[in-house]
């Protein structure tokens, strides 16, 4: 990889779905905001480690094996409490397909 990645067009659509997901008024502390927060995390985190060497990327998969560890670690505190697993299904109603209307 010899040229930089750009971002920008990532980051502006992460932006819009930020908007679309928040319940807290952009203060950082709602699903919504927080899970678009780690969705950017580890977009950066895939682009810098790919535009490593071979070598640095070997090293680096140790620490991506630990994010994913963490992330996994995370939906099961979340999933286990009542309030954010209501909080996850009215985010994924979000990432439903609308449903298909039918003309009789």
């Amino acid at each position: 990889m010899s040229q930089p990645v750009d971002l920008s067009p990532l980051q502006r659509e992460l932006d819009n779905l930020r908007l679309q997901l928040c319940h807290c008024n952009n203060a950082g502390t709602c699903l919504g905001c927080q899970g678009v927060e780690m969705l950017r995390q580890q977009a950066t985190m895939i682009v810098s480690a790919a535009s490593q060497p071979v070598l640095l990327q070997v090293a680096q998969e140790t620490q991506a094996k630990e994010l994913v560890k963490q992330v996994q670690e995370m939906q099961a505190r979340l999933l286990a409490d009542p309030e954010a697993a209501r909080a996850l299904e009215e985010l994924l109603k979000y990432f439903q397909e609308p449903p298909q209307e039918t003309n009789h």
